[in-house]
């Protein structure tokens, strides 16, 4: 469960034919690609048409999702219906939530964790100090 399920029940709410089509091709496994990008808070999707040969291209852009409010700022999708609400767009957000593994969501690195302590440098002669004069290895007496 990479996404949550409030996106997509926000953006199918009150249509039934969109909410049925979209759980169709979850289904059916044509949600060809998905990647994740918690970072810029941008979903990535491949969608195969329902009685073609042609997949559809699907971005979604979401709200923070720190929040969980399930906001969408704007979906894009190649499909005659991508300006509207159409199905590839519902089935990626359906599958985010269903079928998405960690593979699906792009890595990020933070630069500076705040749990690592902070890096320190040591020397050489810290590491190996000199010998002392009154030291003597047991492998000196032999």
């Amino acid at each position: 469960m990479a996404l949550s399920i409030i996106y997509w029940a926000r953006y199918v709410d009150g249509h039934t034919k969109l909410t049925r089509k979209s759980e169709k091709a979850v289904d059916s496994d044509r949600v060809l690609k998905f990647v994740l990008d918690k970072e810029c808070h941008v979903i990535s999707a491949v969608v195969q048409a329902s009685m073609r040969d042609t997949s559809y291209k699907v971005q979604i852009f979401l709200e923070n999702e720190d929040d969980d409010a399930g906001t969408i700022i704007s979906s894009t999708c190649e499909c005659p219906m991508g300006q509207f609400r159409c199905h590839h767009v519902a089935a990626a957000l359906l599958f985010g939530y269903k079928r998405a593994s960690k593979t699906d969501v792009k890595c990020s690195w933070i630069k500076h964790p705040k749990s690592a302590p902070p890096k320190s440098t040591t020397t050489m002669a810290e590491m190996y100090p000199p010998r002392q004069q009154d030291y003597s290895y047991a492998l000196d007496f032999v």
